[in-house]
């Protein structure tokens, strides 16, 4: 089920207390309507009643959506370097909850999950997308360092991240998404051909790949960090 908690969080702008119902899990397939707002951008967030500055909560949840295979250990942008400590919590409630230490029950539903770790709403967003085009998000890594890879100028590791915020026809857009804000820029059509590419030539990529596709946390942001 998706759980909410009635929490009090200060406005960024004024200080002014703003009641909020902050979230602890989301079943999306029972609340189809939490996917669609964390798509659009609506969800978790909240106007202060004294100013009307509109802002949102950091994310830092569990994300379970059984039709599409998917659970994800939502957590702050902020955490990012706390990256492994963070899987590592993650891979523990999915364990408990699906996995090992769950009843055989729950573990038939876990072996039909692909379980993954993200940081921040963008992040979020991607990992849904990704899954929505039925594209592998290891194979999304390395078309993303390809566009790095041709682009005239690269932005700051840690300010900004290049995510797939929507998907257009044949074409994934890609943009470059600032951590402070959420606000794309930059945005770039890329076609899917380029996955299909990656994945006829597994040998050209397999170092990457294994790079990338090491523990619960799939993005490329996690090596640039390292680097």
């Amino acid at each position: 089920m998706s759980i909410f908690r009635s929490v009090q969080a200060n406005c960024p702008a004024c200080n002014t207390p703003v009641p909020f119902e902050l979230v602890f899990s989301v079943a999306a397939d029972r609340r189809p309507d939490i996917r669609d707002a964390i798509l659009d951008g609506s969800f978790q967030r909240e106007a202060c009643p004294a100013c009307g500055t509109r802002f949102r909560a950091d994310p830092e949840f569990s994300y379970m959506d059984i039709g599409r295979g998917q659970f994800l250990g939502v957590w702050p942008a902020s955490k990012w370097p706390q990256w492994r400590e963070c899987a590592e919590s993650t891979r523990e409630t999915f364990d408990e909850m699906l996995g090992a230490g769950a009843p055989p029950e729950a573990r038939e539903i876990g072996d039909g999950l692909v379980a993954r770790v993200v940081f921040g709403w963008p992040a979020l967003v991607e990992k849904i997308l990704c899954r929505q085009a039925g594209i592998d998000d290891v194979s999304l890594e390395i078309a993303k360092a390809l566009v790095m890879r041709n682009a005239s100028e690269i932005q700051v590791p840690g300010a900004q991240e290049l995510r797939l915020v929507r998907l257009d026809g044949d074409a994934l857009v890609l943009a470059w998404v600032s951590l402070a804000d959420g606000r794309p820029s930059d945005a770039s059509r890329v076609p899917r051909q380029l996955i299909a590419e990656i994945e006829a030539s597994p040998e050209q990529w397999q170092a990457l790949r294994e790079k990338v596709s090491e523990g619960l946390v799939i993005d490329l942001q996690r090596e640039m960090l390292a680097d």
